[in-house]
């Protein structure tokens, strides 16, 4: 189990979206100052931007996030059914493919329709933190492990064949 690289991948993937999960994802900065932090499920916000605190956080990137992780898990179990393997980890990009994209949805709408709205002399800025990073290299390290899966199963049918 452990010497498939494929599984080193999946662990990784697992181990991004928990740090990931945990950490705040981006903020907004004003003049060097924190007005509003965004991460996983929460969206605060700081001094004159308070009322803005009244938004429900973003819960649905957790919950993709846990639901990545326990697919992850599920993938790494599932290492002697090779095709059930596969699919979960496909699932799994497509799930992690979503959450960039809502990331990047949630954190527009929140800058056009609620920062923005709000009068500042010098507007606030979106600073990304580097755990937003996490997510696309989990996508790159799914990929990894999809063409390692794919190595392995046309392996075993190759030797299938010989007997």
């Amino acid at each position: 189990m452990i010497q498939r690289i494929q599984t080193v991948y999946l662990a990784l993937v697992f181990i991004f979206s928990f740090v990931s999960l945990l950490s705040p994802m981006g903020e907004w900065m004003v003049a060097d100052t924190i007005v509003a932090q965004f991460s996983n499920f929460t969206f605060n916000a700081f001094g004159d931007y308070k009322s803005l605190d009244e938004t429900s956080g973003p819960w649905c990137l957790g919950v993709l996030l846990i639901i990545v992780m326990v697919l992850s898990l599920l993938s790494i179990m599932l290492f002697r059914k090779r095709m059930r393997q596969l699919r979960l980890t496909i699932v799994s990009t497509i799930l992690l493919v979503g959450y960039a994209a809502t990331y990047a949805f949630f954190a527009y709408v929140v800058y056009q329709l609620k920062i923005d709205n709000i009068a500042s002399v010098p507007p606030p800025v979106f600073h990304l933190r580097f755990m937003a990073v996490f997510p696309v290299i989990s996508i790159i390290l799914n990929c990894l492990a999809i063409q390692g899966i794919r190595k392995d199963e046309a392996l075993v049918r190759s030797l299938d064949r010989i007997r």
